[in-house]
């Protein structure tokens, strides 16, 4: 795996596409609000040895988890699913399982669409996706180990 690799979408056509323009080379943080969806997602990076914020992107209800990865630790795989709430098509849960532990589900599980993304040999180091009331769809950044 060579450079910065973009994977995704997953989940529904609404919203408004949200992404960045840096390299990310760690995720740090990940700040997420669910309850029956997948509410927002915010999140940190770091590049160059700078911390960026991004984000919240998507609405303001459920509840608010915050997750933060402590050193050598790193997202290797996202679980989820997608379908259809409120008359959107959205995503409907998140975990993300990272070299050390899981940490989800949040949002409601075994509803719609599953969509299960291991990375083999790198990290996932950002994220992107269409945005609205909540997250439409969830895309993500890649880097090699």
């Amino acid at each position: 795996m060579a450079g910065r690799i973009k994977l995704g979408l997953w989940g529904g056509n609404g919203g408004t596409l949200c992404d960045i323009d840096g390299h990310p080379i760690r995720l740090t943080k990940i700040v997420i609000r669910s309850g029956h969806v997948i509410d927002s997602l915010a999140y940190e990076y770091v590049q160059d040895g700078k911390t960026f914020s991004v984000g919240p992107w998507g609405g303001s209800g459920g509840t608010s988890t915050t997750i933060e990865f402590q050193p050598g630790e790193f997202l290797i795989i996202i679980d989820g699913n997608f379908g259809e709430f409120e008359g959107f098509n959205v995503v409907r849960s998140l975990t993300f399982i990272t070299n050390v532990r899981p940490y989800g589900p949040f949002g409601i599980e075994d509803v719609g669409t599953p969509f299960f993304i291991p990375v083999a040999s790198g990290r996932i180091v950002a994220f992107y996706g269409r945005f609205g009331q909540y997250v439409d769809a969830i895309g993500m950044y890649l880097t090699p180990n």
